[in-house]
């Protein structure tokens, strides 16, 4: 690979979420590649439930290699180029990673295409749905797993040794429609009843602030089975990945992933996963390395952002997912057998190291075949240019609401009323 080559990367680099973590998982692929890199923050705002992580590599001003990896998905790009300087991406190699959990990716984000050379994605799911409307090239590069022995133990968490633990995790901002807790609530009754003294359910879920219906309808589903938890708190990495270790099975009834980290984090973990056999988990998980569950498809309309009638998504089988709950409750050295199976494909197709030479290869393309043809960087930065002309047209458009110049524009067309002329100030449309 040429040795002044090299990926500026910027995303949510110290944030704990799922994209935080994936952002972060790439570094580490690019860093084993030997790949030269640069970090670069573009300090979005969140809430302050969203909890930070530390990095050990400090983050740079500047981006001085040839290619840009932003990876921050439509739903914040407009807040990017409203408050990052442009020169950042002019001369610039732009490649976007994007996640999706629908089959159709929205029309609303076609105009993002044109600041970018090509789109990255975790998924052949997601590649499918974006390459749809995509008029540049869509390239899977999958979330690379590596995970540090977990440090706390069941007692941390309040957790009895003699429990069957059972934990499911979803964030509020992600849609508990989407991520289906209900459903893992069917499933587990139907496997255990009500108030069961050996198996458990634990649902760790984010802060619930902003979506009091959502947790309220959470609390009444449970409010008579006293063998269900909710577990409403911010953990940093190594607390959060600690209570996946801490549980004897994880259970995923989502209707859509555009990934699934949690699952593979969870089979990494080397414990046994159930889960809808629909979406991008499946590229990772199948019937010999966990529990995959059988679904119907449902309609998504107007259950997740951007979705419309033409959207569907999976809703998964409870009675079948209840079996498989029942299987591993019963048949513990069976179920060890497939845990370690999981471990061992995420081990092997999602390294660090094999992602990361993965990306190697698509860099050293680009290097070869791109990097000195100009015309690749035109139509972005002339989408640059004309974003740059609506934002200054947008701070006209808002002066012109200020008192006194609402006061000038009204004299101005008063004289020009009387005069018969028509005067306009160069800011004027």
């Amino acid at each position: 690979m040429n040795k002044n080559i090299g990926i500026n990367i910027s995303g949510y680099i110290n944030k704990v979420f799922g994209l935080g973590v994936a952002v972060r998982a790439n570094i580490e692929a690019i860093r084993q590649a030997n790949i030269p890199y640069s970090i670069n923050d573009f300090n979005l705002q969140f809430s302050d439930n969203v909890k930070e992580t530390h990095l050990e590599e400090s983050f740079s001003l500047e981006n001085p290699y040839p290619i840009n990896l932003v990876q921050i998905n439509i739903d914040r790009l407009d807040e990017v180029f409203k408050n990052i300087d442009h020169n950042y991406f002019k001369g610039k190699y732009n490649i976007a990673f994007w996640a999706w959990e629908l089959e159709n990716f929205p029309d609303a984000a076609k105009p993002y295409f044109n600041f970018f050379q090509e789109i990255w994605v975790p998924s052949n799911f997601c590649a499918e749905a974006i390459s749809k409307i995509s008029p540049i090239p869509v390239l899977k590069f999958m979330h690379p797993i590596s995970l540090a022995k977990p440090s706390y133990i069941r007692s941390e968490f309040n957790i009895s040794e003699d429990k069957f633990v059972i934990l499911t995790m979803f964030d509020y901002y992600s849609s508990i429609y989407r991520k289906n807790p209900l459903a893992t609530i069917d499933a587990y009754e139907k496997a255990f009843g009500k108030n069961h003294t050996e198996a458990i359910l634990i649902i760790k879920t984010s802060k619930s602030t902003d979506f009091p219906m959502e947790k309220q309808m959470l609390i009444d589903r449970i409010a008579d089975n006293k063998s269900i938890t909710i577990l409403e708190e911010i953990l940093d990495e190594d607390r959060l990945y600690s209570l996946i270790n801490c549980c004897n099975c994880f259970i995923s009834l989502h209707r859509s992933e555009g990934f699934g980290l949690t699952m593979a984090e969870a089979m990494y973990l080397e414990k046994p996963v159930i889960a809808t056999a629909y979406s991008a988990n499946t590229e990772f998980m199948n019937i010999n390395n966990s529990f995959p569950v059988k679904y119907s498809m449902v309609s998504a309309e107007n259950q997740y952002y951007y979705s419309t009638e033409k959207d569907y998504w999976a809703d998964a089988d409870t009675d079948h997912a209840a079996q498989h709950l029942t299987f591993i409750y019963q048949n513990p050295d069976e179920t060890k057998k497939i845990a370690l199976k999981g471990k061992k494909h995420i081990e092997l197709y999602l390294s660090p190291k094999t992602i990361g030479e993965k990306i190697k290869d698509r860099i050293s393309y680009i290097d070869e075949t791109f990097l000195n043809k100009g015309e690749n960087k035109i139509s972005s930065e002339i989408t640059l240019l004309e974003f740059e002309k609506k934002q200054l047209q947008e701070k006209i458009n808002r002066l012109k609401n200020y008192f006194p110049i609402r006061m000038k524009l009204a004299f101005k067309n008063l004289q020009n009323k009387i005069t018969g002329k028509d005067r306009k100030y160069f800011w004027e449309d």
